[in-house]
Formats: structure tokens, sequence, C-alpha cells
């Protein structure tokens, strides 16, 4: 059980309707605009700094680009992350659609630029080990929730979060291509800095194609069943040293959780 150190509200009937249907939902205004500005100014100093000059525990999880970085463990890099870990609008989430045995799996930025985007991947079919999806008798388990907070520039054609509402329960393989264009249902899932985006990673998602150039950042924070290994692809896995960075209830967050 999480330590009560933090008043966590439930989900709403509309809440639950509407993540069950279309696989996700925005929250709007979670994030108070000091914060956002704070963390973009952090997000500077990282986005300046060569690999091996990073913090301890975070690292450039792919190459970088010149339409993307990809930041992985950036919430070891400063301690201004660590309050999206035990964020109070999203733990409803986790712990209804995890049945309450849920750990903070792995957590990363992308930074977007030109003419970059994310393909599209994952749907219910054909079933993946860390990332399925179901509903019965009115419990939810999604072996994989993600928070995402804007932090700049998340509209369509600053190619912003996309999925295709309801595949999260598709029983038939997707038809198309894994590029956004090729993809018809494909719907943009637009919010702005201080919004968060909680989707299951059941839902075939990616983004849209950045037209604008404007540079696009977002966080993300990825809580699995907590019995799931870690996804040590991209360097996604925390450091001896994380935990004693915490509070209590983070530090019980990410801990694995038996069943």
């Amino acid at each position: 059980m999480l330590p009560p150190q933090r008043p966590h509200q439930q989900m709403t009937d509309e809440q639950r309707y509407l993540f069950d249907t279309q696989g996700y939902v925005i929250l709007k205004n979670v994030v108070p605009q000091e914060t956002v500005v704070e963390v973009n100014k952090v997000m500077d100093w990282l986005e300046s700094l060569a690999p091996e000059d990073l913090p301890y525990g975070s690292s450039h999880g792919k190459p970088r680009t010149e339409s993307e970085l990809y930041l992985a463990n950036m919430v070891e890099a400063h301690p201004i992350f660590h309050q999206f870990i035990n964020d109070p609008n999203v733990m409803p989430f986790i712990k209804e659609t995890t049945l309450g045995l849920y750990r903070l799996n792995h957590a990363y930025a992308i930074y977007r630029w030109g003419s970059g985007y994310t393909y599209i991947h994952m749907s219910n079919t054909p079933l993946h080990p860390k990332a399925t999806y179901q509903c019965l008798n009115g419990e939810m388990l999604s072996l994989t929730t993600k928070s995402v907070y804007p932090m700049r520039n998340h509209n369509a054609e600053d190619g912003c979060f996309a999925a295709i509402p309801g595949s999260h329960k598709s029983n038939f393989v997707r038809p198309w291509g894994d590029h956004p264009d090729e993809n018809p249902p494909l719907v943009p899932v637009e919010a702005q800095p201080g919004d968060c985006i909680i989707f299951t990673e059941a839902l075939a998602h990616g983004s849209m194609v950045n037209t604008s150039g404007r540079n696009r950042r977002t966080l993300y924070f990825c809580y699995s069943v907590g019995y799931m290994p870690d996804w040590s692809k991209y360097g996604l896995q925390f450091s001896d040293r994380f935990s004693d960075s915490l509070n209590e209830e983070q530090r019980e967050i990410v801990r694995r959780k038996d069943c």
C-alpha cells in the first residue's frame, strides 16, 4: 500500500468511461505555469549538454539528430522532475488501471524539431507482453499506462501526440504502415503546457509530423504493473542512486511491487 502523504482524488465516472472507450484522457491545467517555466529552464540546460556531460543516471537513449533528442531518465537529472512521479492528478488512473500493483518503470523526455515524428506503434492485436489492456467486471488492467506532459508547442502542426481511439481494444491487426500519414483514423491529441495526457500503452499511438519547425518538448512517465521487468531499451533503467534522492512516497512508487 502507498503511504498516505498526499491525498489522491478518485477517477470520475466520465474519466473512467473515456479512458476505457478511447484509451486516453486529457487532464487540463494540472501543472502550474510557473512549474512549466522552471522545467523548461532545466530542459534548456540539459539540451545544451554533450552526452558525456549529462548528470549521473541520465543519457541520450538514442543518438541526437537534427529532428530529435531522446533523453532517457531525465528524472534523475534534476529534482524538479520528481514531483511528476507521484502527481496526485495521475495516481488515481495508475492505481485503477493496474489493480494497485504498479511502479514507475521508466521516464524520458523527447525534444522534437523539423520534420520529426514518432512512428505509429502498439495496438491490442497482436498481444504484447508489456502493453495489453482489458476490462472485465468493471476492473481495468493496463500493463503499462503513461502520463504525458507537454512542456512546449503541442499542437498538431508541432507533431503532437496522436492515437487511434479505441485501438487498445482492437481484435484485428492494424492494416496500415507505421508513418502517421498512412493511418486514416489517427487523431491528433492536442494539449497545452500544463496539461497531461494519460493513455494505455496498448493504444495504437505515435505522433503527428512536425511541420511547424517549432521545438516540441514532452515528458513521459511510464507506470507498469509492478512485476514487469525494466524496459532496458534506450537506456531506460534507473541508477542505483536514484531512490536516495526521492521522498518516501516517490521511493515506494519506484520500487517493484509484488502480486
